[in-house]
């Protein structure tokens, strides 16, 4: 290699260590981290974005046996209407209310034919109607073959497959378990009193009348 030419390779080696120790070197993580940016992290879309206080009724279907819950918001909070009318757990609907109305997804499939993904049919429907009227409707169908996420789709939507969390599948199906009756209080148990035991009188046989002995007379002294 010609002199020349090693002095220019010396030269760049030079500047590019100077340039590392200067530079890049002092630099803090953080500093780091901001020139090369932070990752824009993307929330997950909505299958429903509502206002839950705007929901007026819930009714949950499932679409293989014959029961449904329905739950009805009234003046003071909620009561379930069926399968019986009671007065309902409002924080368990309230839950309810707010993962259907703010109900994410993690993918979508186009699909063709519902059927592999256990929605046709599927095994319950949870529609929520608002104050206005307007319903909105979900189909819940099996879950994925890791059993992680569940199969949904829009009511009368055959062309696309939501994939959502199973937490919202497992609170649906106990719904229809176990409907959310406001539990009933259990009475405070009260001490019971002592008995005085008491004596009881001597009963006369019947037919039998008492006798009444003459008064004794004194006899008087001589």
């Amino acid at each position: 290699m010609k002199p020349r030419n090693t002095l220019i390779v010396v030269a760049v080696l030079a500047a590019l260590l100077a340039y590392l120790y200067w530079v890049e070197l002092p630099q803090t993580p953080e500093q780091l981290s901001a020139r090369q940016g932070t990752p824009t992290v993307t929330p997950a879309p909505y299958m429903f974005q509502l206002s839950a206080a705007d929901v007026q009724t819930i009714i949950i279907t499932d679409l293989r046996f014959a029961r449904a819950v329905t739950l009805t918001r009234v003046d003071n909070g909620w009561r379930v209407t069926r399968p019986e009318d009671k007065p309902a757990n409002l924080n368990k609907v309230d839950a309810t209310a707010n993962a259907l109305t703010n109900l994410q997804f993690t993918r979508a499939l186009t699909v063709t034919d519902l059927a592999p993904y256990g929605l046709a049919p599927a095994a319950l429907e949870a529609r929520i109607v608002m104050k206005d009227g307007a319903a909105y409707g979900l189909l819940l169908g099996k879950t994925t073959p890791d059993g992680s996420l569940y199969y949904a789709a829009y009511t009368g939507d055959k062309s696309k497959v939501y994939l959502v969390e199973t937490s919202l599948g497992l609170s649906l199906h106990n719904l229809l378990d176990a409907p959310p009756f406001e539990p009933t209080a259990t009475p405070t148990p009260t001490a019971t009193p002592p008995v005085t035991p008491t004596v009881e009188a001597t009963s006369v046989p019947p037919g039998l009348v008492p006798t009444l002995l003459p008064t004794p007379v004194t006899t008087p002294k001589p």
